[in-house]
């Protein structure tokens, strides 16, 4: 099966801003609304491969499932899922940047070749 990169990512950021819509509602809540919010627009920009809202993602990703995994330990169990959904996220943005470094790293061994189509030497000072 062959996904489009930072699909998976994108799907589930869309999963989280829902879940946190209804935590809105539910709880009549103004800051879960706006989270909500951020998290579909990163969703939006992330799916558009769009590199400040892959960052700011990330970044979001990764405080959340450090609250994920402190909840979890103080006895939350529905923590697991949000903490389960973040790292997912993390993975996914992860291995995307990867694959980027190495797409840009190739394109730079490609362009540095000589005049006589050799590569040039780098000196590494000692």
């Amino acid at each position: 099966m062959n996904m489009k990169r930072l699909q998976l990512a994108t799907y589930l950021l869309a999963i989280d801003g829902i879940l946190l819509l209804y935590y809105a509602y539910a709880w009549s809540s103004t800051v879960y609304l706006s989270f909500a919010l951020l998290t579909l627009i990163l969703a939006y920009g992330v799916g558009r491969e769009n590199r400040a809202a892959i960052k700011v993602a990330l970044i979001y990703a990764g405080a959340e499932f450090f609250f994920g995994l402190l909840f979890l330990i103080a006895g939350s169990i529905y923590s697991a899922v949000d903490a389960a959904i973040s790292f997912f996220i993390i993975h996914d943005i992860l291995g995307y940047i990867q694959d980027v470094y190495r797409e840009e790293k190739g394109e730079e061994g490609e362009t540095d070749t000589g005049k006589d189509g050799r590569g040039a030497k780098s000196e590494k000072p000692e």
